[in-house]
């Protein structure tokens, strides 16, 4: 197997949370991981936090999905708004999410 995969599948098996995707009759077990702080906006005095999150995943376990699809993490359900790809081997994506 491709060094570059037992590395990244090691590093989602250690670290990893458990987590749910699931769109239209399609649902799967699947581990993501957090993959950068959430983004704030100061608006003069005031600072708002944004509602969105963005978590990696393995592309093998993303297959069969796409921009729509819920991702539940303990209670909460996050919904994809967005996917990129920003490893050059594509062996993960990341998913930018919105409270569903």
């Amino acid at each position: 197997m491709n060094p570059f995969q037992l590395a990244i599948d090691a590093t989602f098996d250690r670290l990893g949370v458990e987590a749910v995707i699931e769109q239209a009759s399609l649902q799967r077990t699947v581990k993501i991981m957090p993959f950068e702080d959430d983004d704030f906006g100061d608006f003069g005095d005031t600072r708002v936090k944004a509602s969105g999150g963005t978590y990696q995943i393995r592309a093998t376990e993303f297959e069969g999905f796409s921009k729509g699809a819920v991702l539940t993490v303990g209670t909460k359900r996050r919904k994809v708004q967005g996917i990129d790809c920003k490893d050059s081997r594509r062996l993960k994506r990341i998913l930018r999410t919105v409270p569903a």
